[in-house]
């Protein structure tokens, strides 16, 4: 135990305690120490703004998710979802899973994309659906670009009978192939789904 004591305390004290330079390598006061201090710093500073954005976006998420909560609950003896825990399970499952395949795309291979289009969305939903979607259908080709999606933190805010209506956070990356770069991004959905054939169908679509 003793010797454990020391050596913490001999790491403390080079922790705490200035080295002293022995002349061999002495630089002016003032002078750069190298190259690897500056890109550090920016590191620090990039990863900084990195965890800041995300308090900003989850942070919003968590208030958006709070309030809409709320207005749940004023109408709860009405909302099967709070008694119909298998309904709303299937409903969360299915929705989350059309989501994350019509919000998933390769500018080189689009044809799974628009099956899953073709078979999950119908009513409002289609034209929606491309408004939102239309401008990285543009942009895909000459960017080569690849879209990832899943959709995350998502909840039954209505179910009724055949109709529900699910809040949904959509947590997105996307690479450029002409660039090199790699980027991320979020939106906030609220999503009506409708059951058809014992299938549930998304019939409108709204980014919050």
């Amino acid at each position: 135990m003793a010797e454990q004591h020391a050596v913490a305390e001999a790491d403390e004290r080079e922790e705490t305690e200035p080295v002293e330079n022995t002349g061999a390598g002495e630089k002016p006061e003032g002078a750069s120490s190298g190259g690897d201090a500056e890109p550090a710093v920016a590191t620090k500073n990039w990863r900084a703004v990195l965890a800041a954005g995300l308090v900003v976006v989850f942070g919003g998420l968590a208030c958006w998710f709070a309030v809409e909560t709320a207005h749940v609950r004023g109408g709860a003896a009405d909302n099967a979802a709070y008694a119909d825990t298998t309904t709303t399970t299937e409903v969360l499952g299915q929705v989350d899973d059309a989501l994350a395949k019509v919000f998933s795309y390769a500018y080189d291979n689009p044809g799974p994309t628009d099956e899953a289009a073709a078979q999950v969305l119908g009513g409002h939903a289609k034209e929606q659906y491309q408004q939102l979607f239309a401008q990285v259908r543009a942009q895909a080709p000459a960017q080569k670009l690849a879209v990832r999606s899943r959709a995350v933190l998502a909840g039954v805010k209505m179910l009724d009978g055949d109709h529900a209506t699910v809040l949904a956070f959509l947590d997105q990356s996307a690479t450029r192939g002409d660039a090199g770069t790699d980027g991320a991004s979020g939106a906030q959905l609220t999503v009506t789904a409708e059951r058809q054939n014992g299938r549930w169908i998304i019939t409108d679509l709204k980014s919050q």
